[in-house]
């Protein structure tokens, strides 16, 4: 899993950087602040849609094209790529600041946390060029083989933001706008770091050239068409936490909504390190399977699932069992202390699921069966979550948003299981099948 180890060192640390970011604001400006930082989560995920429409889209151009031997293709790509991320990070700053009080709406943020999250939303929005560039050009360096350099660039951003974050919120007194400049300012960094790894001699196998800097109509409608699945992935994630946000807001109020983004946090801290397994796993499988063997396919499915469903595993088990002191470091706030234990025994209790409906859904996609691994990566959000919290919470109140994620956890990991029996025999044929899910070599 020597793939798996770059992609999960990266995610690591900025799931790190993201603890420790509302860490900060939690002790820096209080539950509001908290509140105003969960509250503009989803809404920052349309931010980040965009981002990976354009970066995913880009990546898989760029590496086709540098496996065709076509050095100018993927320079074409790359230049196309910063013209449609800045033109998409443009577009998304000036819409986003002046339709802020809809956006607000949209969450259904109380009021008492409102002017937290327009301070907070503008300046993400203000810097949102460089938040969109900076995700796109890192998309583009782990394309071409880069995994190392696409790793130290997260790393960069990270510590950029967590070196600027305590200036800017104690020293600067700035609230939740200094934790969003901070993010914005380690972006800028990161889009520095990515053009002079494009543009400085010897350090890419591919230029950025001023000649491809500018749309190309053939190139933008293949990259719509290869990251559109992405964006809509993500799109459903930022549908579902709205429709969440809302629940929140409506049964439990701030507190409610500061709870889920503690707890956020935290299950990033495991499901970053997840996606990176399934990210090692996938090259593996798909050549295995395509090599037709079945014993080393077996095997990298199995180590997969290992992996990811300790780490799930123990994540459930350490939150659950030790709330306290683990919340205790966001907050001292009486209410907010509890609500967050409340939430994490609820809403983590099937959370061990998680990482083996991950692998499942990373197997389906390695060995190219598209609709099961679409289907199956948009089931927690679509099928499951997004229902679930229109019906729940009418019924069962603050509790019944709460279940709607154990739940959502079940059924995703019922559905993955679901579709590894009934496509076994379709994968490998019915003996290879057998092999493969059962260990018969």
């Amino acid at each position: 899993m020597k793939l798996s180890v770059p992609a999960m060192t990266g995610m690591l640390v900025m799931a790190s950087y993201n603890v420790i970011d509302t860490i900060f604001v939690g002790r820096g400006v209080g539950p509001l602040g908290l509140g105003a930082v969960a509250a503009a989560f989803p809404i920052q995920f349309i931010v980040h849609a965009l981002a990976m429409l354009v970066g995913v889209g880009t990546a898989s151009l760029v590496s086709r094209s540098l496996g065709a031997g076509d050095l100018g293709k993927a320079e074409r790509a790359l230049g196309n790529a910063l013209i449609m991320a800045l033109l998409a990070g443009v577009a998304v700053s000036l819409l986003g600041r002046n339709i802020l009080p809809f956006l607000s709406d949209l969450t259904g943020a109380p009021e008492e946390i409102r002017p937290f999250l327009h301070d907070y939303l503008g300046t993400i929005f203000l810097g949102s060029p460089l938040l969109v560039s900076g995700i796109t050009m890192n998309c583009v360096i782990r394309a071409e083989g880069n995994a190392k350099i696409a790793m130290l660039t997260m790393v960069l951003s990270a510590l950029t933001n967590i070196a600027l974050d305590p200036v800017f919120i104690f020293v600067l007194k700035m609230g939740v706008k200094g934790a969003a400049t901070a993010t914005v300012i380690a972006q800028g960094v990161t889009v520095s770091w990515a053009l002079a790894h494009y543009i400085v001699p010897g350090r890419s196998s591919i230029t950025l050239k001023r000649e491809n800097v500018r749309l190309r109509l053939g190139i933008v409608k293949e990259v719509l068409a290869v990251g559109g699945s992405e964006f809509a992935r993500i799109s459903a994630q930022s549908v579902a936490g709205l429709i969440i946000l809302n629940r929140l807001s409506l049964y439990g109020g701030t507190d409610a909504i500061a709870a889920q983004g503690i707890v956020q946090k935290l299950m990033s801290l495991s499901i970053m390190p997840i996606f990176g397994i399934a990210q090692g796993l996938q090259p593996v499988v798909g050549y295995a399977y395509g090599a037709t063997n079945v014993l080393r396919a077996k095997r990298a499915v199995e180590l997969g699932l290992i992996g990811a469903s300790a780490i799930s595993i123990a994540t459930s088990i350490v939150l659950i069992a030790f709330p306290d002191p683990i919340v205790k470091v966001f907050t001292d706030d009486p209410a907010l202390l509890a609500m967050s234990k409340r939430f994490i025994k609820i809403a983590l209790s099937f959370y061990f699921l998680v990482g083996f409906q991950v692998i499942g859904t990373a197997t389906f996609q390695a060995l190219g069966l598209a609709r099961p691994s679409m289907i199956m990566s948009l089931s927690r959000q679509v099928l499951f979550l997004i229902p679930l919290a229109l019906v729940l919470p009418p019924i069962f109140g603050l509790q019944g948003v709460f279940l709607v994620y154990p739940t959502a956890d079940l059924g995703a990991a019922a559905l993955t299981l679901w579709f590894l029996i009934h496509y076994r025999k379709r994968l490998l044929g019915e003996k290879a099948s057998g092999e493969f899910l059962q260990g018969e070599v």
